[in-house]
């Protein structure tokens, strides 16, 4: 009787961790996938930690002010970007770099990258339809 609880306790653990991670991985609740932004801009700050990285990259205003707009960019997790051939040294701050975004729903200054331009390498980090 002790075991099939525990058994069952378990069980129960994996499932509600199930729904913890797709609720997680949904970034069409967040961000708009019908959209995307181009931006250049420096990169203040790279966040390479789990469950997804993260940059903060500082975008000039394109109507020739001196205004900066600081973007905070969601992207793939460490293993993906380490597949893809990014590690954390890969980028550093002061770096001009060019990304394509899926922009935030809210109007916020921020966005899932979905393409990052690092030198002359073009690396695809989102394909999918918002579940992954």
């Amino acid at each position: 009787m002790t075991t099939r609880i525990v058994g069952l306790v378990v069980l129960g653990g994996f499932l509600m961790a199930g729904v913890g991670v797709r609720a997680h991985h949904a970034v069409a609740g967040v961000y708009d996938l019908n959209k995307e932004v181009t931006l250049e801009g420096r990169l203040k700050k790279l966040n390479f930690t789990n469950p997804h990285a993260s940059i903060e990259l500082d975008v000039p205003s394109k109507d020739g002010s001196k205004k900066i707009t600081t973007w905070i960019l969601t992207t793939a997790s460490t293993q993906t970007l380490t597949r893809q051939g990014v590690n954390k040294t890969s980028m550093k701050p002061g770096e001009i770099l060019k990304v394509t975004v899926l922009p935030a729903r809210n109007g916020n200054p921020s966005g899932f990258i979905r393409n990052l331009q690092l030198g002359d390498k073009s690396i695809q980090l989102f394909f999918g339809d918002g579940n992954d």
